[in-house]
């Protein structure tokens, strides 16, 4: 796991496990090399929302439904009196590269760490257990849901199918 990430979750006093394993490219592989259920896996999306960024995270089994997060994303906006977002798309991995510092594809769950808010679909949220992406492709962290939720403000909301 990367250092800085090590100390973020550190400085959060957050509960996790390092689960090493060999190297994966995707959360589907995780989940074969591990033996672990696919629906505990998270995988993370980076999307662009207008003109804002913004971390997703859904189990992988499921796939991103783009306009129940478009409203999902639209209700948290109103919240915060910001106008709604018109289009969202899913980037591709040479922005990922460019907007986080790291590798492509090995984007963690913490949008925080990177200066992003975090939107969790709900079902992801519903498991005992959940297996996220440290950053790398040869660990992954294991932690409660709760953990989760804790240590990293979530922005819960249904946009998976």
């Amino acid at each position: 796991m990367q250092k800085k990430l090590e100390n973020f979750l550190k400085d959060k006093k957050a509960k996790y496990k390092i689960i090493e394993h060999r190297k994966v490219y995707t959360a589907w592989d995780s989940a074969a090399t591990q033996h672990i259920n696919i629906k505990t896996v998270a995988k993370t999306l980076l999307v662009k929302a207008d003109n804002d960024y913004y971390f997703v995270v859904l189990s992988a089994n499921k796939k991103l439904d783009i306009n129940k997060l478009k409203k999902v994303i639209n209700k948290e906006r109103k919240k915060e009196d910001l106008k709604a977002i018109k289009k969202i798309s899913l980037c591709s991995e040479t922005v990922v590269k460019k907007k986080i510092v790291g590798k492509e594809g090995a984007l963690s769950v913490f949008g925080s760490f990177y200066g992003y808010k975090t939107f969790v679909d709900s079902l992801l949220m519903k498991q005992k257990k959940i297996n996220l992406n440290a950053g790398s492709f040869i660990e992954s962290l294991e932690m409660t849901p709760a953990q989760y939720k804790k240590i990293e403000k979530l922005i819960i909301g249904s946009f998976s199918k």
